[in-house]
């Protein structure tokens, strides 16, 4: 059961793509928590707690996106690495 050891490169690209799949399922939750603020028969109460809710989501996406871009400019410098990660 030995499994091969990952690169640098592909931890890191693994890493990106999870963050842009959180940032789209982020951005998704806050378009339906935004669609349900829009409701207005909803209750002062409800509707605070949607607009908490999207907040966070909001919040979280912008976060998972400023992240992935870091991450992205950190390793543009990193293209000389060689598979051992540290070379």
């Amino acid at each position: 059961m030995n499994t091969p050891a990952r690169t640098i490169q592909e931890i890191a690209h693994d890493t990106l793509e999870d963050l842009e799949s959180a940032q789209i399922a982020l951005r998704k939750v806050e378009a339906v928590l935004y669609a349900a603020l829009a409701d207005k028969g909803t209750s002062q109460h409800v509707r605070n707690l949607v607009d908490v809710a999207w907040n966070l989501a909001a919040d979280g996406a912008n976060t998972a996106d400023c992240n992935r871009e870091a991450i992205s400019a950190a390793l543009s410098g990193c293209a000389g690495l060689g598979a051992g990660g540290d070379e």
